[in-house]
């Protein structure tokens, strides 16, 4: 049985799921976290509809020596979340493949992030899916799972971007951010907030009126705590 603290509440993934990654990222700049947005390297291979969750993280190394056994990987995996895959290290075969998600669908798995490459890429129709790229190489003999609960470092579109268990996913075809588990609730009470600012002021320039005039007149920002 997973712990209660995996368990994942439905009403925040529909709410993150109606906000632009874009105006997730300007509110994330405010808040003082400017560096949360993966890098564009990172290409989508499931569904193409946005995404959120929560965070499972499963570490690896670049090693020819055998590595966390097959259950014990799997039973890392918890309903609702997103398994985040890295580093690749360099390596240049596939660390995830066919076999790996349909366990961990089976397992209720949201979505896989991948740090490197991954093959069997129809495994991961109607997925959330993001890896580096695909090969139809087997990374054994080259890389192997070490960690199920520490945190990883994945490339970011400006700086490095470090992804703890229990954070956040949240991408759309814009890109994709991190969002620290502790500030979840803030973050999208705020970003909604922006939102219904930008919304009314796009009414106001399709309707004519000068666009800095309008951006002069709304303070999209003022209300956005500081993550500090």
């Amino acid at each position: 049985m997973k712990p209660a603290s995996a368990l994942v509440d439905p009403a925040l993934i529909e709410r993150l799921c109606a906000i632009p990654v874009a105006e997730m990222s300007d509110t994330l700049a405010a808040a003082g976290l400017p560096d949360q947005v993966l890098a564009s390297g990172f290409i989508r291979i499931g569904s193409g509809l946005p995404f959120a969750g929560p965070v499972v993280c499963l570490g690896g190394e670049a090693s020819p020596e055998p590595g966390l056994q097959i259950g014990d990987i799997d039973r890392a995996i918890c309903a609702g979340h997103i398994v985040v895959v890295g580093p690749g290290n360099g390596c240049m075969a596939a660390l995830v493949g066919g076999n790996m998600v349909t366990s961990w669908r089976r397992l209720g798995a949201a979505g896989v992030l991948v740090d490197g490459f991954v093959r069997d890429l129809s495994s991961f129709d109607g997925l959330a899916g993001l890896a580096r790229g695909t090969t139809p190489i087997n990374c054994r003999g080259r890389w192997r799972f070490v960690s199920t609960s520490l945190p990883l470092t994945l490339p970011g579109q400006i700086e490095p971007v470090t992804v703890r268990p229990g954070d956040w996913l949240h991408g759309d075809s814009d890109g994709t951010v991190v969002l620290p588990a502790e500030k979840l609730v803030s973050l999208i009470e705020d970003v909604e907030e922006v939102g219904g600012i930008e919304r009314k002021m796009r009414a106001l320039i399709v309707a004519g009126e000068d666009r800095q005039s309008v951006y002069e007149t709304h303070d999209r920002f003022g209300h956005v705590r500081r993550a500090d």
